[in-house]
This record gives C-alpha cells, structure tokens and sequence, in this order.
C-alpha cells in the first residue's frame, strides 16, 4: 500500500482509491465478492494516508460490504474509513435511489463518490440530484467502453457481411485525427531529437 501511494504520486496521480475486496476482486456490480476485514482495511487507509508526501493526493475509501454484509455494515464501514483517514468515501453498489440518498445523509460533510455504471446495480441518477445530496465526484467506468465494444461488433459484422467495411462507418475517426489524438506528433519529435546519428 506505502508504495503503491508513493509511486501514484510521482507519477501525477491526483487520488487512489482503496478497495476492501478480497482479491482477486470483482467487478462491484458482479455476485460473490467477498470482504476483508474492516480493521485491516483501517490499516491500509493509515498506511496510504503516511505514505502520500501531500494533502492534495485524494485517499478514497471504497467498500463493497452493500452486496456481501447488507448497507447498514457498508455504512459502518464506510465510518470507520473516515475515521481511519480517508478523505472521500465511495459506498460501492447502492441498490436504489432511496439507497443512495441515505449514504448522503449518513455522512452530511463527508465528500462522496457516485459510480455510474451503466446496467449495474446502482440507477442512474441525475447530475444535479446527486450534487444536492453531497457527492462530490462521479466516474463514468465503463460508458466509453460499452459505445467502443458496440461498434467494434458492428465493424467485424460489417466486415464480415460485405468483405470491407461499408459507408455505414464513413463517419469514423479518420487516420490522421486519431494519431494526433494518441500524441504521434510529440513522440516523433522527440525520435527526430534523441535518434541516434550513423546508425550507432
């Protein structure tokens, strides 16, 4: 855990968060995680909260003790988190609006985390909603994913169907674009600048 914090936060990292799944762990939307117990996931808040060298590396506290223990010990673990140092607490697969709500009110001055997975157990929520309620960060984990595998598929059936793709994917990122998206441009500068002269 020391190093982990430690090496995220030479590289830029602005925030972690730490999980108290078992692992090998599951998605938190998935049947059968298991937890570790809250005293250790106390120790590994401590310890990531020593190891960071500033305040301004977030430490957020995940549990996903809602599907394994029931919300009430997701609530109390979620506490303990807080006390233990966390600085933003993440209540992983709330069931229902009603759900998300009471975490909110559990934890009045707390900053929150609201996962919007789409098709998971969690309903989508809107923005402003949660904002009133006192989330404070929203991720977005597999949105792009999700539209990225759906027009794969269509792609390869497309291929598949007409032997090329057809003009139902004229609309695509074009070449160059997507170069320039992954950075080519800086990278090749700095081949033209450290390549070695002579082949030596």
């Amino acid at each position: 855990m020391i190093r982990t914090v430690q090496e995220y936060e030479l590289a830029g990292v602005s925030a972690i968060h730490i999980e108290d799944q078992v692992t090998p762990k599951r998605c938190g939307h998935m049947e059968n995680k298991q937890v570790i117990p809250a005293p250790e996931m106390m120790e590994k808040i401590r310890a990531a909260v020593e190891a960071r060298r500033s305040s301004d590396f977030l430490i957020i506290a995940r549990t996903d003790a809602r599907a394994v223990e029931g919300l009430d010990s997701a609530l109390r673990r979620a506490r303990a988190y807080r006390e233990a140092g966390a600085d933003m607490l993440f209540v992983e697969a709330p069931q229902n609006d009603e759900e998300v709500a009471l975490i909110a009110r559990s934890f009045p001055d707390v900053p929150l985390l609201f996962n919007w997975a789409e098709g998971g157990k969690t309903p989508p929520m809107p923005l402003e909603r949660l904002k009133e309620l006192g989330y404070r960060l929203v991720i977005f984990p597999i949105g792009a994913l999700l539209v990225a595998a759906r027009a794969v598929r269509a792609l390869l059936a497309d291929i598949q169907t007409h032997g090329a793709p057809t003009d139902l994917f004229s609309d695509r990122t074009c070449f160059q674009e997507f170069n320039d998206m992954m950075g080519l441009s800086e990278i090749q500068e700095l081949e033209r600048r450290f390549a070695t002269k002579g082949g030596t």
